[in-house]
């Protein structure tokens, strides 16, 4: 079982948001995220909320974008 957490993922550009997702993915991936320039917020620490377990972590679970 992998865990997954919920994460707002934000990319800036010239002072306004370009990207916006809000993903179920692993705290792995959360990291490759912030590494390709994306402002990741962790919901599910903010929140105080107890981790997913996934059986399968080879897709993030895309909930929305903007």
């Amino acid at each position: 079982m992998t865990e997954a957490r919920l994460y707002d993922l934000e990319k800036w550009n010239n002072g306004t948001i370009s990207e916006r997702y809000t993903v179920l993915t692993t705290p792995k991936k959360a990291t490759w995220y912030a590494l390709q320039g994306y402002h990741v917020f962790d919901m599910h620490e903010s929140l105080n909320m107890e981790s997913e377990w996934l059986t399968d972590d080879r897709f993030d679970v895309i909930i929305s974008t903007t």
